[in-house]
């Protein structure tokens, strides 16, 4: 299976969040009670209370963790009661119609470890439907835009690009096809599938939006990984 963009190994210097930092047997028997309660520091998370669960569920699921964390940054600012207008429910703001095709019920959603199974199955399925053609820096774009509006409607927007001789490899290119679905001489052609798509002003929104968090992400792991060298 290819790992979806898995770029920073954060050392395992710490135990998981909560935890107490581990003290040598000659440590504890020169340290007095007070002493030892200085020592007792708590490892703080690094992106949210849920660094470990999106840790466990990546390597579970074969996702990049920060991507997870992003996404439910982007999605519900971490809250795994967090219901969407349209009904998107939980840390990741999974739909309960896709959950329940991959065997979740909605209830189970609320669960911030199941909702994050559910998203990162969701993101290694789109992963591998995508086009191996598809370079890695353009990819995540892909994997993003697929999970927000689904891999039906990317498809259909890619499969005008090439028909109109253009690069579907390039989000940029892509996302223009995207919009166009929304006009019946573009949804209505003979390579679409799925019909007319008028969510692409969101789908476009949400791939900056989720990117802008990756990146921030992936930066602020990489210090603490630095910084415990």
């Amino acid at each position: 299976m290819r790992r979806i963009f898995n770029l920073y190994i954060v050392p395992l210097l710490f135990v998981a969040v909560g935890s107490i930092v581990a003290l040598s047997a000659v440590d504890v028997v020169e340290c007095g009670e007070e002493q030892m309660a200085l020592l007792e520091v708590e490892e703080k998370p690094i992106l949210s209370p849920y660094d470990d669960m999106f840790k466990e569920v990546g390597v579970q699921c074969d996702v990049d963790w920060v991507l997870l964390s992003a996404i439910a940054s982007a999605e519900s600012e971490f809250n795994p009661n967090a219901i969407s207008s349209a009904g998107a429910v939980g840390i990741m703001q999974v739909m309960p119609a896709v959950a329940r095709n991959l065997g979740y019920e909605r209830d189970s959603l609320f669960n911030p470890r199941v909702c994050a199974e559910v998203a990162a199955i969701l993101l290694h399925e789109n992963n591998d439907m995508l086009s191996p053609s598809i370079g890695e820096a353009e990819r995540l774009n892909f994997i993003l835009a697929c999970y927000n509006a689904g891999y039906s409607r990317i498809s259909d927007a890619r499969r005008l690009a090439r028909y109109h001789e253009e690069d579907a490899n390039k989000w940029s290119v892509v996302e223009e096809y995207l919009t166009l679905l929304a006009e019946p001489e573009f949804a209505e052609h003979e390579v679409v599938r799925s019909g007319a798509f008028h969510g692409s002003a969101e789908t476009r929104a949400y791939v900056k939006r989720v990117m802008r968090r990756y990146n921030r992400f992936k930066f602020k792991v990489q210090l603490h990984s630095d910084d415990h060298i």
